[in-house]
């Protein structure tokens, strides 16, 4: 079986893997050099179980999916050692004016998911300091202890790599310009394949009319003085601030949502307020450096759920907002079981709509 696949970002590459896994032959179009896309600026967040706060318990679901069986079984074949990938959940702060949101933080998510109590907790301040010492200004935390993060940096290229060495086709700089079922026109001909897959993100407005685009804003800092261990949420009325580690002292640190297709350097508003809400979160971010800013824009419905249109010939996914590493794997998986069984198996109706 041949397949074409259509984006070369988060979705794109772990669906060619699995293809590739399952004994497809497989062509990868990219219209760019394949690492300008939004996927490379995400700061690779798995917290299916805190992202209830503001998501639904189906991104939950396609979370946890991931988490437990895609992601690991992912890693193990790409062997390699050097993306970066802990399990050491997650903690959410909260300033002391924002006590209201504090309270309503975690009603929100057992609202949503009545059993999620027995898989978060609150901590106090000598547990906290347990966890990470250097957390000294907070009385209480919420923690998760099954979350994760990974470094999607790291990650994208080592696919990449991936299909350079298992002879897996990719045309780089090779926009497209038209899709149709078992068809992919670009400016090289026409290309035919038993399933044509469309990841292009924004790209795909002509298939899904009501896709925007959400700007998002990052801030790479080494802070040498500061050693967090996870990933640290710290709740606001208007966003969810996260703090992000990586090896060496990296932290990323972003937060903002922006309706705008906006590709422009981060904003000063964003600029500030997360450089002031890292720098009350923990002193030693006073001497820390920025070492890059990144600004995206995410492919994003409506709904901000993920969805899947499909005819024969033809599937194409799309909507993965802020959540593609989180959600992704999971994604791949149901549209394997979609094509294994001819569409019987599949395990998120709710996310398919069949194409005229």
């Amino acid at each position: 079986m041949q397949a074409g696949i259509v984006g070369m970002g988060i979705m794109g590459r772990l669906l060619a893997l699995a293809l590739h896994n399952a004994g497809w032959q497989v062509t990868l179009f990219e219209k760019s050099t394949g690492d300008t896309n939004c996927s490379l600026a995400a700061a690779g967040l798995l917290t299916p179980l805190s992202e209830l706060d503001r998501a639904s318990l189906l991104i939950f679901h396609l979370g946890q999916e991931s988490i437990q069986t895609g992601w690991p079984r992912i890693l193990q074949q790409l062997s390699e050692k050097s993306i970066y990938f802990q399990k050491s959940g997650t903690i959410v702060l909260c300033h002391p004016r924002d006590q209201a949101e504090w309270m309503s933080f975690s009603q929100r998510i057992t609202n949503q998911h009545p059993e999620s109590s027995l898989h978060f907790h609150q901590l106090t301040s000598a547990v906290l300091r347990e966890l990470e010492p250097e957390l000294t200004k907070f009385e209480t935390a919420y923690y998760f202890p099954d979350e994760a993060h990974i470094d999607c940096q790291s990650l994208m290229p080592a696919l990449k790599q991936y299909f350079d060495n298992n002879n897996v086709t990719c045309f780089l700089n090779t926009p497209t310009l038209s899709i149709n079922p078992n068809l992919i026109t670009t400016q090289l001909g026409s290309h035919h394949f038993d399933m044509v897959f469309d990841c292009r993100g924004l790209g795909a407005h002509s298939t899904f009319h009501n896709l925007r685009p959400l700007r998002g804003e990052l801030l790479w800092l080494h802070a040498p003085e500061v050693k967090l261990q996870r990933p640290i949420r710290f709740l606001h009325p208007r966003y969810s601030l996260y703090i992000v580690p990586r090896p060496g002292n990296i932290y990323l640190v972003g937060a903002s949502e922006v309706e705008a297709n906006d590709h422009s350097p981060i904003s000063v508003r964003t600029t500030l307020e997360l450089l002031t809400a890292v720098y009350y979160l923990h002193a030693g971010f006073a001497e820390a450096r920025i070492i890059k800013t990144v600004a995206h824009c995410r492919p994003t419905l409506s709904n901000h759920l993920p969805c899947i249109k499909f005819t024969d010939g033809l599937i194409a996914v799309n909507g993965l907002y802020r959540h593609g590493y989180l959600i992704a794997p999971a994604l791949v998986e149901e549209i394997l079981r979609s094509l294994h069984s001819y569409h019987q198996s599949i395990r998120y109706p709710e996310i398919w709509e069949r194409l005229p």
